[in-house]
């Protein structure tokens, strides 16, 4: 008995020390590159991204959104416009792989956003309601609003978002591709630990990429029915990509999306051995999906002749 009891707490000692250590390395992640470290990411590649900023929101309340896109035209033509919005914890660099694909650098402008909160707009600043994260991304919107063909791909949490931009923008976005994203309230796993994470002695404690996370998770579900009413708003085509072993964001949200989307036409592709990492398991496959959507795609108006649009 003596024997099991020591046993049983050095096993407990040890796993506090790993829990606290975890806690710790953890302070030093943020899942983020600065300007410099990308452009060294991407050197010596012949079309590389450029990385931007603006600023959105009133005076006193402007909050920074950081972007990097890549040329958008070759020679005289202008480039169908690839938009990346990444999840939760995650920035930018979560696409950065497509960033290096030639195939697709020579048939699309590639574009990526650190959400707010996240990579460099405004790192800890968290945005919890999707309603606002979509009217800070708005710009980018507008920015490539004459482009000839506009793609929103969003990832897990950046789904939700892409979502929202698409019901914001029916006769501007052409494509939306969901990754693995959070689109039906509930229907998603929240750990307990997160509860625990959430209570006003722990919460201070809690490395901020982490929280930012964790107080996006808790408040997701409002965020989800905030938007509800508004899925009929979107006309855009639909891919919807999801693993059906995922147990982070349930393979249930292709479901909810096929019965709420009544205005779009909707593609489904489950993945029946993966989980929730589609984009690292799967990126060549999401490439071929992005390059099929291309070559398919109809182009918008986008010739003016004595005020009318001559397709």
């Amino acid at each position: 008995m003596k024997r099991f009891l020591k046993i049983l707490r050095w096993s407990l000692l040890t796993l506090a020390v790993l829990a606290v250590a975890v806690v710790v390395i953890a302070w030093f992640v943020d899942s983020r590159q600065s300007d410099q470290e990308l452009a060294e990411e991407f050197q010596g590649q012949r079309i590389r991204p450029s990385v931007h900023y603006y600023h959105v929101g009133k005076a006193g309340e402007s909050r920074t959104i950081r972007f990097i896109e890549t040329p958008g035209s070759i020679g005289d033509s202008a480039l169908p416009v690839v938009l990346f919005v990444h999840g939760a914890p995650s920035s930018l660099s979560f696409f950065k792989e497509f960033f290096k694909d030639t195939l697709l650098l020579n048939r699309a402008q590639l574009v990526a956003v650190d959400r707010p909160g996240y990579g460099y707009s405004d790192f800890g600043q968290v945005e919890t309601s999707i309603i606002h994260q979509a009217e800070l991304l708005q710009p980018l919107i507008e920015r490539y609003r004459k482009a000839p063909y506009l793609v929103v791909v969003g990832s897990s949490y950046g789904g939700s978002v892409s979502a929202r931009l698409a019901m914001n923008n029916p006769d501007c976005i052409n494509h939306v591709v969901f990754v693995s994203s959070a689109l039906g309230p509930g229907l998603e796993r929240t750990y307990p630990i997160s509860y625990f994470a959430d209570s006003p002695l722990i919460h201070w404690s809690v490395p901020p990429l982490l929280r930012l996370a964790n107080d996006e998770k808790l408040a997701h579900r409002k965020a989800l029915e905030a938007i509800l009413p508004d899925w009929p708003k979107i006309r855009a085509n639909i891919t919807m990509l999801h693993g059906k072993l995922d147990e982070l964001v349930y393979p249930t949200n292709v479901l909810f999306a096929q019965r709420h989307l009544v205005n779009a036409r909707v593609k489904q592709f489950l993945l029946p051995e993966n989980r929730h990492d589609i984009v690292f398991n799967k990126r060549e496959y999401i490439t071929e999906i992005i390059l099929d959507i291309l070559t398919g795609r109809a182009v918008k108006a986008t010739v003016q002749a004595g005020g009318i649009a001559v397709k």
